[in-house]
C-alpha cells in the first residue's frame, strides 16, 4: 500500500462526514486502481466502514485475509465485523489468530473478549476481557463488561472494582452509577451506595431503578419516613410499575446479604400489595 493509496482514502474518509453520497463515488472510482495486497485491502474495508458499508468492507476484510492469511490487522477488522454482525464463531477464528499472532495487542485481546462475551462464553470473556485491561487498554465497555462478568460469578468486590473504574473513564455513563451503588448496598457500603444512586439520578433522572435502590438503601440504614417518600417518588414517575417490578426480583438478592435487615420481606409484599392494587 503506498502513501498515495493511504492518502486517497483518508481523503475520501474525511469527505464521507461532509457529503456521504459524493465519498461513495470518489470510492467507486478508487477501488478498481488499488492494488491488490492485504494492507491495501484492509485499508479498503476500513473506508467502507467509514462510509457505512458493512457488507463491502466484509468483503474487502475476507480478501485481504484470502491474500495474506497471516495478517493480524486484517483478522482483527474481519473478526470484529463477524461478532458485530452475529456471526460468532467466525468472527472467534479470525480474532483467535489475531491475537496468537500479536500476544501483547490489548486492542485484539479486548475483541476476542467481546466476542466470547456475545457467546456467552463468560470464563473466556473475563481471562480474554481482563488481559486487554491489564495490557493498558483504557475503554469504560471493558471495564463495564467485567462488571457484569464478575457480578454472574458472584466475585463482587471484582465486579464493583470494574464497574468504578468504567465511571472513572466514562463520568456521564448513568446507568453504571447504578450498579456501582447497588453492589455497596450489597456490601453494606450504604455511604458509598447513595452518593452513587444520586450521581446516576443526576445523570439521568429517568432511571428509576436508581430511585428505587436508593429508596432502600435508605430504608436499610432505618431512615423509613424518608425511605416512604423516596418510594412514592419513584412509582409516581413508574408508568404500569415496571422498573417496580424489576425492583422486588432484587429483594432475594438483598435478603440473602442482609440477613439482619429485619422487615424486609413485609417491604417486599407491601410493595408488591401496592403494585398490584395501582395495576387494578
Amino acid at each position: 500500500m503506498t502513501k498515495t493509496n493511504v492518502l486517497e482514502l483518508d481523503s475520501i474518509i474525511a469527505e464521507a462526514g461532509a457529503d456521504l453520497k459524493s465519498a461513495r463515488k470518489a470510492l467507486r472510482a478508487t477501488a478498481p486502481n488499488l492494488p491488490d495486497d492485504a494492507t491495501t485491502q484492509t485499508g479498503l474495508g476500513l473506508t467502507y466502514m467509514a462510509l457505512e458499508q458493512p457488507r463491502d468492507a466484509m468483503r474487502a476484510f475476507k480478501h485481504a485475509v484470502e491474500l495474506d492469511p497471516n495478517y493480524p490487522l486484517a483478522r482483527y477488522h474481519l473478526g470484529t465485523l463477524q461478532t458485530d454482525t452475529g456471526l460468532l464463531p467466525q468472527g472467534e477464528e479470525n480474532l483467535r489468530v489475531a491475537v496468537d499472532a500479536e500476544p501483547d495487542n490489548g486492542e485484539y485481546q479486548a475483541a476476542l473478549g467481546f466476542n466470547f462475551y456475545k457467546a456467552g462464553k463468560n470464563d473466556e470473556a473475563i481471562t480474554t476481557l481482563q488481559a486487554a485491561a491489564d495490557a493498558g487498554v483504557e475503554n469504560e465497555d471493558i471495564f463495564a463488561s467485567l462488571g457484569y462478568l464478575y457480578y454472574a460469578a458472584k466475585r463482587l468486590q471484582d465486579s464493583r472494582a470494574a464497574f468504578a473504574r468504567a465511571v472513572e473513564l466514562d463520568p456521564d455513563y448513568a446507568e453504571i452509577y447504578n450498579n456501582v451503588g447497588y453492589l455497596d448496598l450489597l456490601l453494606g457500603d450504604y455511604e458509598s451506595a447513595d452518593p452513587n444512586f444520586e450521581n446516576c439520578i443526576a445523570k439521568d433522572e429517568s432511571f428509576l431503578r436508581a430511585r428505587y435502590n436508593l429508596a432502600l438503601s435508605v430504608w436499610l440504614q432505618g431512615d423509613l419516613e424518608r425511605a416512604d417518600e423516596l418510594y412514592k417518588t419513584a412509582r409516581r414517575l413508574d408508568r404500569r410499575d415496571a422498573e417496580l417490578m424489576q425492583h422486588l426480583e432484587d429483594f432475594d438478592e438483598v435478603m440473602e446479604h442482609h440477613p439482619e435487615a429485619e422487615g424486609l420481606k413485609d417491604l417486599r409484599v407491601q410493595l408488591a400489595v401496592a403494585q398490584k392494587a395501582s395495576r387494578r
